[in-house]
């Protein structure tokens, strides 16, 4: 329930929630998250940014008491899911004669979701400021970063932006002011693999825009405030920019070892090439799947080719090899090369069924590397030859597509 100044003007008043593990039952948390609320006072009127997720309402309720506020006159809604909009009806109660200031598709949602009326509702397009005295706020739409009613508000008097989930981390530091830099980067590029890098074409032009801004803060919906903006957008340049590294990541599950040992070998050959090798195994014991999945999210940001290796299981590849692919299919990271391998016994239809998990990803397809059984000496030779071939198609990649 920590109060933040992050101007004269403006102070965060969200909620934490340290001790989450996975957020939307999904993402790994490790280092929980924040559902942050800005209390925006200009000389005449008072607005409160993004109203948080409903079971952590005690803590906002808490801090703009702390804060002294007795009236809200306007609470601005960004984004209608519910880890940002959840108490809006809990702060109408509260300050019944604020009105919610929202987009007409947050508008719409809003009703959808949590069956908020529109006569509680100012609704404002592109370009429309909201006048608080002394200070404006403007609004923004950025569609799909990630859901349709995604927006962000400026503040220009003060270069202060509100971006919604842009820019975002699931990060709550033991101190509010004093992030730890190589934590918040390395959570800032695990949320963009899971929550934007789907759309990461309208999220270029976004990043685009906030360059054009030059804003002094950024202010996301989750995570630590970026007093310097330039490291989080420098970022999702590079992140946007469909470059990769020239890194082979490869994502398996090796049930009676046959299929460990392909990939063992595999990794060994590209790592005598002088190509980067991540394994990450989708069946480990010490994990829940959510936080295999995730590495392998997070990894296919840079990475310059995936393979996916799996047993036969009933005739198709194992249920967590094809969890994976079905996510990659659906988040479409800009991988240059995507490669099935596996073992199977009495027989596989696993490149179909994950070839169409898959489905239009554009990465070019590796030729499938199956092995009956344990390896044979013949088998390991394949192995060996398909790992060469990758790596020559890695080194071959042009400079200018490589970070």
């Amino acid at each position: 329930m920590t109060i933040q100044k992050v101007t004269g003007r403006v102070t965060q008043v969200g909620s934490i929630d340290p001790g989450l593990l996975f957020f939307d039952c999904l993402m790994p948390t490790p280092y929980g998250t924040t559902y942050n609320s800005f209390l925006v006072q200009g000389d005449e009127k008072t607005a409160l940014i993004d109203p948080v997720q409903e079971d952590t309402a005690d803590q906002l309720l808490h801090n703009l008491q702390e804060m002294g506020v007795k009236k809200l006159d306007y609470i601005f809604s960004l984004h209608a899911e519910q880890d940002h909009s959840g108490a809006a009806r809990i702060l109408l109660d509260r300050y019944p004669e604020a009105k919610i200031v929202a987009t007409a598709k947050v508008a719409d949602f809003l009703g959808v979701l949590l069956h908020i009326s529109q006569e509680d509702m100012v609704v404002v397009a592109k370009g429309d400021q909201i006048d608080l005295g002394g200070v404006t706020l403007e609004c923004m739409p950025i569609p799909f970063a990630h859901w349709p009613d995604n927006t962000m508000y400026w503040m220009p008097q003060e270069r202060v932006l509100f971006p919604s989930d842009l820019f975002g981390s699931h990060y709550t530091p033991d101190v509010p002011d004093k992030p730890d830099e190589a934590i918040r980067i390395e959570q800032s590029r695990t949320y963009f693999s899971e929550i934007m890098m789907p759309f990461r074409t309208h999220v270029k032009g976004y990043v685009e825009q906030v360059r054009a801004l030059d804003p002094a803060i950024i202010c996301a919906a989750h995570g630590p405030v970026w007093f310097e903006p330039d490291t989080i957008l420098s970022e999702y340049e590079r992140m946007v920019s469909d470059k990769t590294t020239r890194d082979v990541l490869i994502a398996y599950v090796s049930m009676h070892g046959s299929t460990g040992r392909m990939v063992r070998l595999l990794a060994r050959v590209l790592a005598d090439e002088g190509i980067g090798v991540k394994l990450v195994d989708l069946g480990s014991a010490r994990h829940d799947l959510r936080v295999p999945i995730g590495m392998v999210l997070t990894e296919t940001v840079f990475a310059g080719a995936l393979v996916l290796a799996s047993p036969a299981v009933l005739g198709g590849a194992h249920p967590l090899v094809a969890a994976m692919t079905m996510l990659i299919g659906g988040i479409n990271p800009p991988l240059k090369y995507i490669g099935i391998a596996g073992s199977y016994g009495w027989g596989s239809q696993m490149v179909k069924q994950l070839e169409g998990l898959l489905g239009n990803h554009k990465a070019e397809r590796l030729e499938p590397l199956l092995v009956r059984g344990l390896p044979l000496k013949e088998d390991e030779e394949a192995i060996k030859a398909y790992a060469l071939e990758l790596a020559a198609r890695m080194k071959a990649l042009p400079e200018e597509d490589v970070l």
